[in-house]
């Protein structure tokens, strides 16, 4: 378990192994209501890559306000990914995307050197960029929502 304060959030990245229930539940409950309510996407949320990966809990006062996940090489892609990345919505325009991705890159190239590689969101393709992620294929319809895939050089 890592634990990292700032002045308002507590970052903490956990196994999936390490992971309460509580924990587990609040991942699952704001993942299902951005990806499945808010983007009106049904679609199976919890996969078998959730079992294998690392997961960021960003949390102010206790309530857990973004998360993502790691994923180990060989998983997803040949190359280590970052996925189900996602900002509750009384916290967006506030950056933490980006850092949530930057906690991500920085995890990812401590764990597994080299190459990351992510499935995004067409609309977010702007942003990924910004981050040093080049497209490489797409777009292509993931659960019916236009996606990239792009990968960031190691």
């Amino acid at each position: 378990m890592l634990v990292m304060k700032d002045l308002e959030t507590q970052w903490r990245w956990r196994h999936f192994d390490c992971l309460d229930a509580r924990s587990w539940h609040d991942i699952l409950k704001l993942r299902a209501d951005v990806f499945v309510v808010e983007q009106n996407c049904p679609y199976c949320d919890p996969d078998d890559k959730d079992p294998q990966s690392w997961h960021l809990e960003c949390s102010s006062r206790d309530q857990l306000i973004a998360t993502c996940r790691a994923v180990p090489p060989a998983v997803s892609y040949s190359e280590s990914s970052i996925g189900r990345v996602v900002v509750a919505p009384t916290w967006r325009g506030q950056k933490l995307g980006r850092a949530v991705m930057q906690r991500a890159i920085a995890f990812n190239r401590a764990m597994w050197p080299g190459d990351i590689r992510i499935s995004g969101q067409a609309y977010l393709q702007d942003f990924y960029q910004s981050l040093g992620f080049n497209t490489v294929r797409g777009p292509y319809l993931e659960d019916n929502i236009p996606h990239y895939e792009m990968l960031l050089s190691g």
